[in-house]
């Protein structure tokens, strides 16, 4: 039985995306333990699966002297549990793992789940972690990026003893998960603060930086007099929520936008919305995206790496530039008062979202081990 360790900076990135990975391997006779530190409980899951996790001091800033401590852990780890195989996900965990066990006999997978290096990305982003990247690569086996931009760029690092570079439909999405039988839509929407005409925007992600929230904001603020039903529904926690919700205030937008906070009815807020949005500045793939279309609904996002896989401009919903939030209102404007082409758009997502299906995913991750 062969023995893979997971790895993350995070504990948050286990619980969301990497469940249905670990249950398949162990499905198929691997031996999984997991490490990363804790930064929110981990899932129930991996009790019930007996998983073993190990808490590795790692931080988030990649210049933090406590991912030297977590260097020493990741080597102790290996050296206690000798495992077959060792599987990387997130930037400063990734690079601290392959530095650490360089010259260790294990097999290093690495999953890039969006480089922070990409095309239009700021310089210091270039300066400080494709140079990272590109030493580590000579420390990994099997490089899986998921969207084509960053496999491109992966093909050109040189990986130890000729490793491949695979393109993964993102993590998967299971269709099922996203069911809902007895749904009374306008009951839901009451309860937050929606009419049942109003046109509601609903955007899944942490209130942070990256994330970008200023500019549905703008657009919104552009909308309010001329599409007074639009509604802006944001799901999640950040470091930005106080500056964002003061933003909103000056605005005079209460009315329009509400921050709902951290959630877990997920397919609920999906099924009660009109059109599902993300502005990031960069963007892997975009879980969210994902379950908008499987939700059928139109989805809207700013022209990055991820939203460019998930969205056929025009059939499936519209891509709009960075902090362009004039044309972003534009669009906005097109789909809300059209229902036929929220319809058209639904459809569509519906169709496409089938490439990135998990059954997909998982039979691609059994392949490259």
């Amino acid at each position: 039985m062969k023995r893979i360790l997971y790895v993350t900076t995070v504990s948050l990135t286990l619980n969301t995306f990497l469940i249905p990975h670990i249950r398949h391997l162990i499905n198929h006779g691997f031996q999984v333990d997991i490490a990363s530190n804790i930064d929110v409980p981990l899932d129930k899951t991996f009790e019930k699966m007996e998983i073993i996790h190990y808490k590795i001091n790692f931080s988030r800033n990649p210049l933090h002297p406590k991912n030297i401590e977590a260097y020493r852990e990741i080597k102790r780890l290996q050296e206690e549990n000798n495992y077959d195989i060792v599987h990387v996900h997130t930037p400063v965990a990734s690079f601290v793992t392959r530095m650490a066990l360089r010259s260790k006999s294990v097999k290093m997978i690495y999953t890039a789940h969006g480089f922070h290096f990409y095309d239009g990305a700021p310089l210091i982003n270039w300066a400080l972690y494709y140079p990272l990247e590109k030493l580590a690569a000579r420390w990994t086996d099997t490089l899986v990026t998921i969207n084509d931009e960053d496999m491109m760029r992966g093909k050109k690092f040189n990986l130890r003893n000729n490793g491949q570079v695979y393109k993964m439909p993102g993590v998967g999405i299971k269709e099922e998960s996203y069911e809902i039988e007895n749904f009374n839509r306008n009951r839901y929407r009451k309860s937050l603060g929606l009419k049942k005409d109003d046109f509601a925007i609903l955007v899944l992600a942490e209130l942070n930086k990256n994330k970008n929230h200023m500019q549905i904001i703008k657009a919104i603020d552009e909308l309010k007099e001329k599409c007074p039903r639009i509604k802006l529904i944001c799901a999640g926690k950040g470091p930005k929520e106080k500056e964002l919700k003061r933003v909103v205030k000056y605005m005079k937008l209460e009315k329009n936008v509400k921050f709902i906070g951290f959630r877990r009815d997920i397919t609920q807020l999906l099924y009660c919305s009109d059109c599902v949005g993300l502005f990031s500045h960069r963007e892997g793939l975009g879980k969210c995206l994902l379950e908008g279309m499987i939700a059928g609904k139109p989805i809207i996002a700013t022209n990055t790496r991820g939203p460019k896989e998930l969205i056929e401009d025009g059939a499936n919903g519209f891509l709009v530039e960075v902090d362009d939030y004039k044309h972003l209102a534009e669009y906005l404007e097109k789909i809300y008062g059209d229902q036929e082409m929220q319809n058209r758009f639904g459809e569509k997502s519906k169709e496409k979202v089938k490439e990135f299906y998990l059954d997909k995913v998982l039979q691609e991750v059994i392949n490259f081990y």
